[in-house]
């Protein structure tokens, strides 16, 4: 049987609706645990599996519309078709809206456009390929795996918000899609007040106002704190706050979420102090603003771990490689 013609199945392993996740190429755990943390932030008790690279499939009550809007190192995110049998309420859907057909194949074949054709022809309706409403999304690793996502809600734009792009520039700024990462992975609601207390040129925070949280800017470096809010302004966002003052005295009664890049090296700005000291401090002053259940996510160099206790339990690590003299670890740590 040729790759084009095989059929395309995936097994139900549950009662619960599927929400299947094309996760981004990088290696590193950060894209399947971004993933597992916005499904479990709607559904904490969601089985998630992945069984196969770069693919993970959740069983869940959780909306895929909400976690597209704000994920970041997942390429598509889409409603399971059982069986890959269109049929029912999955083929209304595409029939009464416009729709493609977008296949990945993760053992790097090319050719599908017969496998294309056929799935249009089964489907019937209207195909749009440059802008769709939705999009039928294939999967081919070992098995075939089929799904009903809506591309269009993850345009997050990362371009425009990339640190060269902002009128403040730091060397040391992140990324806008890890920082999104990172904002994910504390699993801040919209409408939460989310806490970055070293924030830089904010990176994480305009990601966090992005999807709807409440940020509140900390930082010792008055340079620092105000190209943050230089930042903030020129996106045109409204933070709750941007404030100088030192991370081991932060002037806040209580927050929902914190996240942070933890400084370390000549470059940032720790006052003189070891990143050990820092991260200490931190987390010591952090079980005071955080309640019960609320989530920490510290990324730090390798070489300087996290120490066990403090009022949280570490709940995840994940690694990121910089360069042979640096990685750096993601810690999420959860308030007991």
């Amino acid at each position: 049987m040729t790759p084009q013609s095989r059929s395309l199945r995936i097994s139900a392993h549950s009662p619960n609706r599927e929400i299947l996740f094309l996760l981004s190429g990088e290696d590193t755990s950060i894209p399947a645990a971004e993933a597992a943390a916005l499904v479990r932030m709607q559904d904490e008790g969601a089985r998630v599996d992945s069984p196969v690279g770069r693919v993970l499939i959740a069983s869940t009550s959780a909306d895929p519309d909400t976690i597209s809007e704000r994920i970041a190192f997942s390429r598509r995110v889409g409603v399971v078709v059982p069986d890959g049998d269109f049929r029912g309420e999955d083929l209304q859907t595409l029939r009464s809206r416009t729709y493609r057909v977008n296949i990945f194949d993760l053992d790097g074949g090319t050719d599908h456009d017969a496998a294309v054709s056929e799935i249009a022809e089964r489907i019937g309706g209207k195909v749009s390929l440059k802008n769709p409403e939705v999009e039928v999304t294939v999967v081919r690793g070992g098995r075939d795996y089929v799904a009903i996502s809506k591309p269009s809600l993850m345009s997050q734009e990362w371009v425009a918000r990339r640190p060269r792009k902002r009128p403040f520039f730091h060397p040391a700024a992140i990324f806008p899609k890890l920082s999104r990462a990172l904002v994910n992975l504390t699993r801040v609601r919209k409408g939460e007040v989310i806490l970055d207390p070293f924030c830089g040129t904010g990176s994480l925070l305009l990601e966090a106002y992005e999807i709807g949280a409440v940020p509140v800017d900390v930082d010792i470096d008055a340079r620092m704190a105000r190209g943050a809010l230089r930042n903030m302004l020129a996106f045109h966002q409204r933070w709750l706050g941007v404030v100088r003052a030192d991370a081991r005295v932060i002037p806040l009664r209580s927050v929902d979420a914190i996240a942070t890049d933890v400084p370390y090296g000549r470059a940032s700005s720790t006052a003189g102090r070891e990143t050990r000291d820092v991260i200490d401090a931190l987390v010591t002053t952090s079980s005071f603003l955080l309640s019960t259940g609320h989530r920490m996510v510290l990324m730090h160099p390798k070489s300087v771990p996290i120490e066990r206790g403090g009022g949280f339990e570490l709940e995840e690590e994940h690694q990121l490689y910089i360069h042979r003299k640096l990685t750096r670890t993601i810690s999420v740590l959860r308030r007991v």
